[in-house]
């Protein structure tokens, strides 16, 4: 079996290294263009990293003259899913690490539906890959420009309607907005204060080097002090490429992708004729949202870790509202990608249906204490096949039951194991972890 160049979310390593120098991304270039129909169109985008436009330059160098490639410059990862589906392209590709530091980049690819591109294509291409010893010599050619106006319209159509946006006296609600020195820097702001907001704005001045540093979506600290500092009624947090966000109530209390998955959830069954009382998360979504949508007579079912599973499992199932805890949202009636920009707007419909308080809604949904304990390993046995781990993961289930849940599962990039324990009770986690990591430690731990 060839070695398989994606992870969870596309291609990622640090800038200038395998994968990403120059050699590789001029082989990746040539192979994406030898497996698109002939002649096509490529978009390329990118987010706000110092290495995007060499990145950017050199992939488009590889597709050669079978493929012309076209660039929209900086945007959200889903702006260039939209662009690739709306504007009739064969394939886009998205230069980012999401909400990695600066020094890293990736590539993520979507097909001419604006969707990630399948796992059968992702082993075509890296089969090709490898099998290509020289890259092709090709000469840079200039890039057609296409402009990001078709996906800002979008999303202020999505944005029209009934949100909470008026505050004492009929003035504009203050809104608190963290870019992430990200691809959302100019859009969100913009988008925002045409919709009635009064805007806040915070890290929204990328340089290259400072997207995702010490701020967005993966450091929500900065977001609660930005909305207490400026006495916000609701903060929003993206990550550096704009498919992620978080939420912050006027208290400075984190609403994060699980929240938003209740919220929406609830109202889309109020309004949605298309919503099937389906809504799909991960195996990292917490017990307290799965028992809440069940209550609200809402099915659940579980993914893999990653969108592209959870997209995938929700066109399985008809699900058209899917996500993870970490604030990747996938309205899939609207969009074929996670967006963060698109699913604050439909929170903000959806909070505005329930009564317009982020508060009330921190305080209506429970969820569980959760604990994730990383242990290195010296190797990987199957944990189906391991005795004395089935056991004690049994005895767990059998004393616990529905009031707390355990997951372990190896790194799929580190000699690590996570065990992750979520319950009711944060007494039965202290108990409980102990005894986990100690088997673990004990059985296959590294040894010093």
């Amino acid at each position: 079996m060839s070695p398989n160049l994606f992870g969870t979310d596309g291609i990622r390593a640090r800038a200038g290294a395998y994968p990403l120098d120059d050699r590789s991304l001029l082989k990746l270039g040539a192979v994406i263009a030898a497996l698109s129909p002939s002649p096509s169109r490529v978009l390329i985008a990118r987010d706000t990293r110092e290495s995007g436009p060499a990145i950017e330059a050199q992939l488009a160098r590889g597709l050669g003259r079978s493929a012309r490639a076209f660039s929209a410059g900086v945007l959200p990862t889903p702006g260039l899913a939209f662009l690739t589906r709306e504007l009739g392209f064969d394939l886009g590709i998205m230069v980012s690490a999401s909400h990695n530091p600066f020094g890293d980049n990736g590539i993520k690819l979507f097909d001419r539906h604006g969707e990630k591109i399948s796992a059968r294509m992702e082993t075509r291409i890296s089969a090709g890959f490898f099998a290509l010893s020289r890259p092709p010599e090709r000469r840079p050619r200039p890039l057609a420009e296409v402009a990001p106006g078709p996906y800002a319209d979008f999303l202020l159509n999505e944005g029209e309607g009934p949100h909470p946006r008026l505050g004492a006296g009929g003035a504009p609600a203050r809104l608190a907005v963290d870019c992430a020195n990200g691809a959302a820097s100019r859009l969100a702001p913009a988008l925002f204060k045409r919709l009635g907001w009064d805007v806040v704005a915070a890290h929204a001045r990328p340089d290259g080097r400072n997207i995702n540093a010490n701020c967005g979506s993966t450091f929500p600290a900065a977001l609660q002090k930005r909305v207490a500092a400026s006495r916000a009624g609701l903060g929003v947090a993206f990550d550096g490429d704009a498919d992620r966000v978080i939420f912050s109530d006027a208290r400075g209390r984190l609403l994060e992708g699980d929240h938003a998955l209740f919220l929406i959830a609830r109202y889309l069954r109020a309004t949605e004729p298309r919503f099937n009382g389906v809504v799909v998360g991960t195996l990292m979504s917490n017990l307290g949202l799965e028992q809440a949508l069940k209550r609200a007579g809402v099915r659940f079912l579980r993914a893999d870790v990653g969108d592209k599973h959870v997209y995938r499992l929700m066109k399985k199932s008809g699900a058209i509202l899917g996500g993870e805890p970490s604030g990747h949202v996938i309205l899939r009636h609207i969009h074929s990608s996670g967006d963060g920009l698109l699913t604050a707007l439909c929170f903000m419909k959806a909070l505005r249906h329930a009564g317009g308080d982020a508060a009330a809604l921190h305080d209506r949904l429970f969820l569980f204490p959760q604990r994730t304990l990383s242990i290195r390993v010296s190797g990987k046995p199957d944990l189906e096949r391991w005795p004395e781990f089935r056991q004690a993961v049994a005895r767990f289930a059998d004393r616990h039951g529905r009031q707390a849940r355990l997951l372990a599962r190896y790194s799929g990039t580190e000699p690590k194991l996570r065990i992750m324990i979520e319950a009711r009770d944060p007494r039965t986690i202290a108990q409980t972890m102990p005894i986990f990591q100690e088997l673990v430690e004990n059985e296959i731990g590294e040894k010093t």
